[in-house]
């Protein structure tokens, strides 16, 4: 019965292109991959200041879920430490961006709320769970947002969109008079001059921000920062949270290490910065297609699924690791090539060379 179910839906996934597998990748040195015995630059991952390259720590589990006994003073002092440095009353820490977006969003099932069109899913399933109004406007789109708000409302948004690389404008958002939440995941600790994230780029804060720790920070959770009363109401409401083991002890400290290098070591923002801007220009020259973005998500488009994994393959060949993306995770087939500080310009140069020698071929 399974396979009457399910097989017609895989086989129409097949002659689509968009088969989907997880492949085993072994992580090696200097920022490198081996992948189907192929090794190669890592150009997929999230780690966007290389420290997930270099950290290392330990510690163990926190043996329970925060409101038992999981709540170390470890995790109390790095509660204390985000919302001291990001300006927050107060911080909740969560096992990963998806658990805190679905959890906190759940929350809000009798206020209506409006999401970026291009929103990462966690948090529009954070709206479906909380069996909610909700309604989603236009990427970007602040004067459509705006025609449609009546009563107070909770506006919802990715800092920096995941797939795209373009960023929330939080001034005007803010401009709108309600309540903003801002999922700053690829934002927080790449972006502004202090890595606080696009608050700091921008110059405006958000009420709720999100960020988690496995992308810049090198390690893995997340958490939430607002005020007092959405605190209170996560350790009482949110069973995302309630219910759940929380951060291991080495997670908690090699969070805590990490923030340091983001906190004193600017010149990997720098690097980044360099990186993109060379990445950027090249592809213009070149003539490659790649969305205008100046953060380090830069999406190459390709002009059909069937492209996207052949011009991945070939890559991969050739050194360069760069998973393709699909629908309906994307409205068009991508190479989604992440940046980090690890990296030279010389290493993108020998990638620009290979997609501009088969950019649009496959």
């Amino acid at each position: 019965m399974l396979s009457s179910w399910l097989s017609p839906r895989l086989d129409k996934a097949r002659a689509d292109g968009l088969w989907r597998q997880s492949r085993q990748v072994e992580r090696l040195d200097s920022g490198n991959v081996k992948v189907a015995g192929f090794t190669a630059l890592d150009l997929a991952g999230n780690d966007y200041l290389a420290l997930a390259q270099e950290s290392h720590t330990d510690g163990g589990g926190a043996g329970a879920s925060p409101l038992v006994s999981g709540h170390s003073d470890a995790h109390q002092a790095l509660c204390e430490q985000l919302a001291d440095w990001l300006g927050f009353e107060t911080v909740r820490l969560f096992s990963s961006g998806f658990a805190a977006n679905s959890g906190v969003l759940s929350l809000f099932g009798d206020v209506p709320v409006f999401h970026d069109r291009l929103n990462h899913a966690s948090l529009l399933d954070g709206s479906r769970h909380s069996q909610g109004r909700f309604r989603r406007y236009r990427h970007l789109d602040v004067t459509q947002l705006n025609a449609w708000l009546k009563a107070p409302s909770l506006i919802v948004s990715d800092g920096v969109f995941s797939m795209d690389g373009d960023t929330a404008d939080i001034p005007a958002l803010n401009a709108l008079g309600h309540t903003l939440y801002i999922d700053d995941a690829h934002g927080i600790g790449v972006l502004g001059q202090n890595g606080r994230g696009l608050m700091e780029l921008q110059g405006h804060k958000p009420d709720i921000l999100m960020a988690t720790f496995g992308k810049a920070l090198g390690a893995g959770g997340a958490f939430i920062a607002g005020p007092k009363v959405l605190g209170e109401a996560i350790d009482n409401l949110c069973r995302e949270y309630i219910y759940s083991t929380a951060l291991p002890l080495s997670t908690v400290n090699l969070v805590m290490h990490n923030l340091k290098k983001v906190q004193t070591q600017a010149w990997r923002r720098e690097k980044l910065a360099v990186l993109i801007g060379f990445f950027q220009a090249q592809c213009q020259q070149r003539g490659i297609a790649v969305l205008p973005s100046n953060t380090a998500i830069q999406p190459v488009l390709c002009p059909s699924s069937q492209a996207a994994v052949s011009l991945s393959q070939t890559l991969l060949e050739k050194g360069y690791f760069c998973p393709a993306i699909r629908p309906p995770t994307v409205p068009q087939a991508r190479l989604r090539i992440t940046l980090n500080a690890g990296l030279e310009c010389s290493q993108l140069s020998g990638l620009l060379d290979c997609l501009e020698a088969h950019h649009g071929l496959g």
